[in-house]
């Protein structure tokens, strides 16, 4: 990870780069996905949580694990979701060997699809061969989830870190005074994408006075 990247160009690759909670979940994923391309199976996995915990970029850095080539790899909101969609998913099955490179489903906010969409994308996960994996994410918790959902993924909560933890992430990535990171922490609640904003709009205000 370069050190001289503004706060909002940061973007966790390895489980190192992740802050509290998901440095310990990225940790896990790593060794599940290097176990899977050593022995097959497939992934159903969902990252649950607050929002700006670091959901999204576990997801990716699971399907980089799994596949080196990017054309493997679909990405989706719910909100674009559809029937249709899920549909192309499933016809495709038909045409992919089950002895060729990994296909991974990356699906932001999956709850947010029609339940429609969700309906299909069920039996899609009863149908998933070895070799494929489908990694969705939600900021709801998991009871708010439909149990058809908690019962087809392996689910994975992700939680805020602490602001202690953040903090000190702050100051020793941009060299914030401990008064500013403090602050900027506590404000930020506990998600990582709104301190890393703050940290930015911050350093913006510092270098024009």
């Amino acid at each position: 990870m370069k050190t001289n990247l503004l706060p909002s160009q940061y973007v966790p690759a390895c489980p190192g780069d992740f802050i509290g909670p998901a440095a310990q979940r990225a940790k896990v994923i790593e060794t599940k996905c290097r176990r899977l391309n050593d022995d097959g199976g497939n992934l159903k996995l969902l990252l649950f949580g607050p929002p700006g915990t670091g959901k999204t970029q576990l997801s990716e850095m699971a399907a980089n694990l799994l596949t080196e080539h990017s054309s493997e790899i679909v990405r989706v909101n719910g909100r674009n979701l559809t029937a249709d969609v899920v549909r192309e998913w499933m016809e495709s099955l038909k045409y992919q060997s089950v002895l060729g490179g990994w296909t991974v489903k990356l699906i932001d906010e999956v709850d947010l699809s029609t339940a429609q969409a969700q309906d299909l994308l069920l039996s899609y996960l009863d149908q998933l061969p070895p070799r494929h994996a489908v990694i969705g994410t939600s900021n709801l918790q998991l009871e708010n989830l439909t149990e058809r959902f908690q019962t087809r993924f392996q689910q994975m909560r992700v939680d805020t870190p602490d602001t202690e933890t953040l903090a000190t992430f702050l100051r020793k990535r941009w060299k914030l005074p401990k008064a500013a990171a403090d602050a900027i922490a506590v404000g930020s609640g506990g998600n990582v994408r709104a301190a890393l904003l703050d940290t930015e709009t911050y350093m913006d205000e510092r270098g024009a006075s």
